[in-house]
């Protein structure tokens, strides 16, 4: 719409601030507008690095690892000397050197890279589906917001058919007041009424900038006042939806978390294998001869196990189990207080929907009675303030028609939304 609506301009050598101040926008714009612009949108995007650099040094492992310690010292006694048959031993040095160096190379670590990824992962898909949580609020504002928007609207274009019948009417009778054929109190009446309608365009103008100025501030650009928002075409067919709450993610993979913490308890009781490559240097050497040097070089596998944590398993695994119980029991309170909320939005939608069945009836009767009244006026057999008193009851009757309009769009819009569709 956009695209042909700048062509037009183009043609017409209309400027670009001429099709901003037309602009139009729908609710679902809004919505992803608002989400896009909203500070903790950024949010996942750092979690998904995090979450990458994470799963990244879990990775190293299994990389080979090299330790290298050195120790120097001075020996007070314990030194063995030696010496050749019939010569003298030789005072032993007392500063002694020692190298170790040490490869270790992992072949099995019992699942707990693993397990590391696996918590990395859902410690992520936790955050990220509380920002979600979060956002789901933003998007429930935007949409009260659009709504208040859209019913100011449907008043003004109300006011908007009242004010032209009044002005037809009070340009007759002044007209016929100065050709001396009216009274001036009909004029008086009939023009006091036009300031009324003015009143309540002036008052329903500054609540509709009022609200442009919170939805601009939550989409993040400027809107022009005369910006014509779409009313959104939602059939009765949300009332069968899936339940896509971002709630329902988040309990899941929080369980998810509480599992994998199950899962890591599980793996510190397995031992780990690896390759072990050592080597000793030690200097001055120990051995008798001219070498000033000592080595020692050995190759084969290592085995680490670690039984501390048997102790505690038992416990472990039922406090994980509490948690994971917690968490179905908030889920429980979450679904109970959610289809308490269906049933208010169910119920809600059930009463605007008769009552716009009335109300069909009811503008159609008053405008026949505006309409008897306006044929009587022409005809002088009721005064202006009987056509002014059926002019506005068939205002009250349009304001109430579009009002309960609105109200079942937006009661239908909430029962969409608190399913997350």
């Amino acid at each position: 719409m956009r695209k042909h609506a700048l062509a037009i301009c183009l043609l017409l050598g209309l400027s670009p601030a001429f099709l901003w101040a037309q602009d139009v926008l729908t609710l679902e714009e809004c919505t992803s507008l608002a989400r896009a612009n909203y500070p903790l949108i950024k949010q996942q995007e750092l979690l998904t690095k995090s979450e990458e650099y994470t799963l990244s040094n879990a990775n190293k492992a299994y990389l080979p690892q090299l330790s290298v310690t050195g120790i120097g010292g001075y020996i007070i006694n314990g030194l063995p000397s030696m010496s050749l048959p019939g010569q003298p031993a030789p005072e032993p040095d007392k500063m002694q050197a020692i190298a170790l160096l040490q490869l270790n190379q992992t072949i099995w670590d019992g699942g707990a890279t693993k397990s590391a990824k696996d918590m990395a992962r859902a410690s992520t898909a936790i955050e990220k589906a509380y920002v979600n949580v979060q956002l789901y609020q933003v998007q429930d504002r935007v949409a009260q917001i659009y709504f208040g928007i859209l019913l100011i609207d449907e008043q003004l274009k109300v006011l908007e058919t009242s004010e032209k019948n009044l002005k037809l009417n009070y340009d007759r009778l002044r007209l016929s007041n100065e050709n001396g054929l009216g009274y001036r109190v009909e004029v008086d009446e009939v023009e006091a009424e036009l300031l009324k309608v003015d009143q309540r365009r002036i008052e329903y103008g500054y609540a509709r900038t009022a609200y442009l100025d919170m939805l601009s501030h939550f989409l993040g650009k400027p809107l022009s006042t005369r910006v014509a928002l779409v009313r959104p075409a939602i059939s009765e067919e949300v009332l069968t939806g899936a339940n896509n709450r971002p709630e329902m993610i988040w309990f899941s993979s929080r369980t998810r978390l509480s599992e994998t913490q199950s899962a890591m308890e599980r793996v510190s009781l397995m031992p780990k294998v690896g390759l072990l490559g050592a080597g000793v240097f030690i200097s001055p050497g120990l051995q008798f001869a001219t070498s000033k040097v000592t080595n020692l070089s050995l190759v084969g596998l290592s085995l680490s196990w670690n039984t501390g944590g048997l102790y505690r398993n038992r416990n472990n695994q039922q406090l994980h189990q509490i948690q994971s119980d917690r968490i179905a029991v908030e889920q429980k309170v979450f679904e109970f207080n959610q289809s308490l909320e269906l049933k208010q939005y169910g119920a809600e939608v059930a009463k605007q929907r008769a009552i716009l069945l009335s109300d069909t009836k009811i503008v159609e009767l008053k405008a026949r009675i505006k309409q008897s009244q306006q044929l009587k006026f022409d005809n002088g057999l009721c005064s202006a303030s009987d056509l002014i008193n059926s002019i506005n009851n068939e205002q009250d009757a349009l304001s109430n028609q579009r009002l309960h309009e609105i109200q079942l769009l937006k009661s239908l819009y909430a029962y969409k939304t608190s399913l997350g569709n």
